[in-house]
């Protein structure tokens, strides 16, 4: 009799055990880098027993499962345009429907490709105006409508205003698009202050989602299959489907900039443009370390966490970069926590869909089945 109850406190020591030293190690950062450091070790055994401790707390009901709710939905039809808040929206195999569907670009001569137009090299694009009218995205500035783009690109709207399929380069990644050629974007170039021969680029197809991609996601319960056997696949998107943000991330950097540069620099979603933006949890970059989660019920699979630009730091009332790049400093002197980018500044993480054909809505329910150490990889 005494065997039956010693077990279950000897498996209750152990896993008190595993998270008292899982919480210690990563106290220490002894998790991260060593260039971050300066030391020598093989941090390998490291990582290994903190996934360790993230898979038994996966089987343990009610432990370590923090819940949030979504607090907003925004889609950015076009890439490096305002997004659209919305209540509900639908998830297909590209992520959010519409999401970065479209983008501007420039042909690059030496390249021979497309490549991409960004509010990185033209803030005043944060000051353009978006709305969603009668099945079509109504491209506005300064109180104008300029051009709209369909909701719901058909092949008969494609043959009308676009050419052949031609190379296009999007952060070294290569694939496919079509030039809308027909459609006349100078006047809302001249106007926003940007070269005339600019163009507005759809992909029919998109890329392969592959770096990352995680090697399981069609054996998982419920997996939608997409165009791919194996992989995702993306738009305009940076690469991965969605990009997901804390509130609790936000208000916490927000503290740390005003202390370091005053009340008068402080951001918004709005500047780290994600898809999903949830309340809570209360400890900031809990999300750091999340690996599946699901929001209403519907799986998601984390891919890595985000690693910042410049963007950030555009003021988007003024639609102008902030000197000094004050946003950009401060996540560089805290936020330098993932090995696998150890110069780089991240906020935020990326997600692939188990699922889709389904539509999530703010308010839904986020919770978080498992936990692991994520690592930035280079895009292929």
């Amino acid at each position: 009799m005494f065997f039956l109850y010693a077990v279950p406190c000897y498996l209750v020591v152990a896993v008190a055990v595993l998270n008292g030293a899982t919480w210690l190690l990563k106290a220490l950062s002894l998790h991260e880098t060593k260039q971050q450091h300066g030391l020598s070790l093989n941090l390998a055994p490291v990582r290994s027993f903190i996934n360790t401790t993230y898979k038994v707390n996966s089987r343990i009901p009610f432990l370590d499962k923090p819940e949030t709710f979504v607090k907003e939905i925004r889609v950015h039809p076009i890439k490096s345009f305002p997004g659209l808040k919305v209540q509900t929206w639908k998830v297909t195999e590209h992520g959010l429907e519409c999401d970065r569907m479209y983008m501007l670009g420039r042909f690059d001569a030496v390249q021979q490709k497309w490549v991409m137009v960004s509010l990185r090299q033209h803030a005043s694009l944060s000051r353009v105006e978006l709305r969603l009218e009668d099945g079509h995205f109504v491209v506005g500035y300064g109180n104008r409508d300029y051009f709209s783009v369909p909701r719901s690109v058909s092949k008969d709207y494609l043959e009308k205003m676009a050419g052949n399929r031609e190379p296009a380069e999007l952060w070294n990644v290569d694939f496919e698009v079509v030039a809308l050629e027909k459609l006349d974007l100078r006047p809302f170039l001249a106007a926003v202050g940007l070269p005339e021969h600019y163009k507005l680029l759809y992909a029919p197809f998109g890329k392969l989602v592959v770096t990352n991609s995680p090697q399981n996601l069609a054996a998982l319960p419920n997996y939608t299959p997409g165009s791919h056997e194996k992989y995702r696949v993306t738009k305009f998107q940076d690469y991965f489907p969605i990009l997901l943000i804390s509130d609790a991330d936000i208000r916490d950097l927000n503290a740390r900039l005003a202390k370091e540069h005053g009340p008068e620099v402080r951001t918004t979603p709005t500047n780290f443009r994600p898809n999903i933006l949830v309340d809570g949890p209360e400890k900031p970059y809990d999300t750091d370390d999340w690996y599946r989660f699901t929001i209403s019920g519907r799986q998601w699979v984390v891919t890595s966490k985000c690693p910042r630009c410049s963007i950030p730091n555009i003021d988007f009332e003024t639609g102008k970069q902030r000197a000094k790049q004050p946003v950009s400093r401060t996540l560089a002197s805290f936020r330098r926590v993932d090995r696998g980018g150890p110069s780089l500044a991240f906020f935020g993480i990326s997600a692939v869909q188990v699922e889709h054909g389904y539509s999530v809505s703010v308010g839904d329910r986020v919770r978080l089945l498992e936990r692991r150490l994520n690592q930035y990889g280079e895009l292929a």
